[in-house]
């Protein structure tokens, strides 16, 4: 089996290093076969390689001179004093070899500058779309964009769903795939311009099966798999899903272990809610995946645990191994 190459940001997220070097090993022992290229400065190199000598052993580790704080602006993430930092080291490795991905739970619109600066978009395609996983009655949905691009043109929603639908189709090849637009309304003349625009288009498009348009409650009971929408919509989406679902599995537990005879039925029913609650965790659909730049690119949730990062390796060993990005730029040059 091909030896896969992945580069780990050692600096990104709320819980990093050690959610990113715990998720490595759970992943690691799922994928024997891969191998990490660790990026951090000396200072993190020092402090961690004997708690995962292991990991620190086994692996490459590149030192990076800084590393990209949360809250810095994009801008300032492209100035000559962040060059080298974890994160653009991580994302420069791609530059010249697309059989490696890049992993990072860190600043999302520093990832997207250096994604489109070192690596470029693929023809055809202007804007990269971040995409990911929501849980669905039926069966996992893919939705898109989750947070790139705030503004879209009709064009940028077409592009969107034909690397959407190729990318579901990767990671469920025998599924036949169906994309619909997010709207106010199902009706047909619902939604603004661009909606209505971009919905001319897709009825044209022999590329994807599209099914026309699909209200926000109706997400997780859609009979189709890609759902397509601009940034702003697409985050905000996201960011009320994850709330409710928190929201919900708190609430339950806190009602289970409310009273005694509470406790007993939730010991009764234990297994049973473990299910429920593994169907709607996020942290079983992280990664989003950067479509569109020429090369494999995962943001994961900047809160994930050891658990939802090794879950954004699991995607990216299915990306690059199904060869994602070869069979987008084919769909996008038809």
């Amino acid at each position: 089996m091909r030896e896969n190459i992945i580069n780990l940001d050692l600096h990104g997220g709320d819980f990093a290093p050690n959610s990113v070097l715990e998720g490595a090993r759970i992943a690691k022992l799922k994928y024997p076969h891969i191998k990490f290229q660790l990026h951090s400065t000396s200072e993190c190199y020092d402090k961690f390689k004997k708690q995962y000598s292991d990991l620190f052993t086994s692996s490459k580790w590149i030192e990076a001179e800084t590393y990209v704080s949360s809250e810095m602006k994009p801008s300032d993430a492209l100035k000559k004093d962040f060059r080298k930092s974890s994160m653009s080291n991580a994302i420069n490795q791609l530059k010249d070899d697309k059989t490696q991905i890049t992993i990072s739970a860190g600043n999302t619109g520093a990832m997207m500058a250096y994604s489109t600066i070192y690596l470029r978009t693929v023809e055809n395609i202007t804007r990269p779309a971040i995409t990911s996983l929501f849980p669905s009655k039926k069966h996992p949905v893919c939705f898109l964009d989750l947070g790139a691009n705030s503004e879209c043109t009709s064009e940028n929603l077409v592009d969107f769903a034909v690397m959407g639908s190729t990318y579901y189709q990767v990671l469920y090849p025998e599924i036949d795939c169906k994309v619909s637009l997010l709207n106010i309304g199902s009706e047909e003349l619902k939604g603004n311009s661009l909606i209505q625009e971009t919905h001319e288009l897709l009825k044209k498009d022999n590329r994807f099966k599209y099914e026309g348009f699909i209200e926000a409650n109706n997400i997780i009971d859609t009979e189709n798999h890609v759902i397509v929408t601009d940034g702003f919509s697409g985050n905000i989406a996201l960011k009320t899903a994850e709330g409710v679902s928190k929201f919900i599995t708190d609430s339950l537990k806190k009602s289970l272990t409310s009273s005694f005879y509470s406790k007993i039925l939730s010991l009764m029913l234990k297994n049973k809610f473990i299910e429920f609650r593994n169907s709607i965790d996020p942290r079983n659909y992280n990664g989003g995946i950067f479509l569109g730049v020429n090369g494999i690119v995962i943001k994961s949730h900047g809160n994930a645990d050891s658990h939802a990062f090794a879950n954004a390796i699991d995607f990216g060993v299915k990306a690059i191994e199904s060869d994602l990005l070869s069979k987008i730029k084919s769909n996008v040059s038809r």
